[in-house]
């Protein structure tokens, strides 16, 4: 990445953190804002930010990303709201995941006939992962039913480490089928599911209790616990990469570990300076993403692409959501809105990325494609659709 280019992407942080509470008013996803301001600063149009044709810098840039989101989300899982509301978690998480990878599946299949079985598999979990966060008014929105925001924001929570484990399986299957050194690809599935897991949560569970046990004596302080919380997620995901791991998963299941430890302890995780160096992280990856990604995504896509995504964003997630939640005491209308609210995001984009570099498979550019037109109509169709849906959820009478 030039200089310059990350001059201007700081100063467009600079801009927008000025007009942040008006744009949450709106309900406009902020990776919108910075996907269009990409746009317009990218080398098709004004041509100030650069960040090459290679996706090196975007590719760092967005691991550090989803390595801070995917630590933060597992550390500030609300274990007790889970158990409180355990039917509905049960639900979305081991009924409606499922269904919507087999219906992200079957629509590649029939949609997309040039991908193999397994790299159809590979694009259902690429584009399944929500990211609620990406419209943080409407989780903060009251009027919203707390049941639906913890819903929502579980989920979400979940969903990524869901996907990033699915998307790896299905990668192993699928390379394995195209190099033919099979024992490599099984090695490397016990490797990204196994040796990871064990690895985030040896050093998330370590970090936590050093933590714990250090503001516990007061030797430090609630900034540098902050600090300290990052820095654990950061070796989660250096630890897990150097085993040839998955430095994700490592990253998440510290997550995990780094809250049990520190719930245990009685000393709650405080990840506000890595919260908001996620949120700093994740918009300049949007930046860069509209800079380059989101014009070429859809010059080259084709009609099937856009098919693909829109059945993607309007069917395959409403379909899981409501089969999950079949036969539950939430009225319908709440039912539409969770299966209706789960933009895509940064773990679509990191998904797609991983999938090409670390994959032997065929279809690397169709795959781009597909996460790139999906991930934009999200970010408009969501942030669009917010404050519509919020009116409707709250002034519609229950029939069920």
């Amino acid at each position: 990445m030039h200089s310059s280019t990350a001059l201007v992407l700081t100063a467009l942080v600079l801009c927008y953190a000025v007009v942040s509470g008006l744009v949450k008013r709106w309900y406009v996803a902020p990776a919108l804002v910075f996907v269009g301001f990409g746009i317009l600063l990218g080398p098709f149009v004004f041509d100030v930010i650069d960040v090459g044709t290679d996706a090196a810098s975007f590719t760092v840039v967005a691991q550090l990303a989803l390595t801070v989101i995917l630590f933060n989300q597992a550390a500030e899982v609300d274990s007790s709201a889970m158990v409180r509301r355990r039917d509905l978690t049960f639900r979305l998480l081991v009924v409606g995941i499922p269904v919507a990878l087999a219906l992200g599946t079957l629509t590649a299949v029939l949609v997309l006939p040039v991908m193999p079985l397994w790299e159809a598999v590979c694009l259902a979990a690429i584009v399944a992962p929500t990211e609620v966060a990406l419209i943080e008014a409407l989780l903060e929105d009251h009027r919203i039913p707390a049941a639906i925001r913890h819903a929502l924001s579980t989920e979400s929570g979940f969903y990524d480490g869901f996907a990033l484990a699915a998307t790896l399986a299905a990668l192993a299957l699928a390379s394995e089928h195209t190099d033919p050194d099979a024992g490599r690809w099984s090695m490397f599935l016990v490797r990204t599911e196994l040796v990871s897991v064990g690895v985030g949560v040896v050093i998330g569970g370590l970090g936590g209790l050093v933590i714990a046990r250090s503001r516990q004596r007061q030797w430090m302080s609630d900034t540098w616990a902050q600090l300290a919380t990052l820095a654990v997620a950061l070796v989660c995901f250096q630890i897990g990469e150097g085993v040839h791991g998955s430095g994700f998963v490592a990253a998440f299941a510290g997550g995990l570990a780094f809250a049990f430890v520190a719930k245990r302890t009685g000393i709650p995780p405080d990840t506000q300076v890595s919260d908001a160096a996620g949120q700093l992280l994740e918009l300049m990856v949007f930046a860069m993403f509209g800079s380059y990604a989101v014009i070429v995504g859809w010059r080259d896509a084709s009609w099937r692409v856009v098919v693909f995504a829109v059945v993607a964003l309007l069917a395959v997630r409403l379909i899981a959501v409501s089969l999950a939640l079949l036969r539950s005491d939430m009225p319908w209308r709440d039912r539409l809105f969770i299966g209706w609210f789960g933009p895509r995001g940064i773990g679509t984009l990191v998904l797609g990325l991983i999938v090409v570099e670390r994959g032997e498979i065929r279809q690397e550019s169709l795959i781009i494609q597909v996460a790139a037109v999906t991930v934009t109509l999200s970010l408009v169709l969501h942030s669009v659709t917010s404050w519509p849906g919020i009116r409707w959820l709250v002034t519609t009478p229950d029939t069920v």
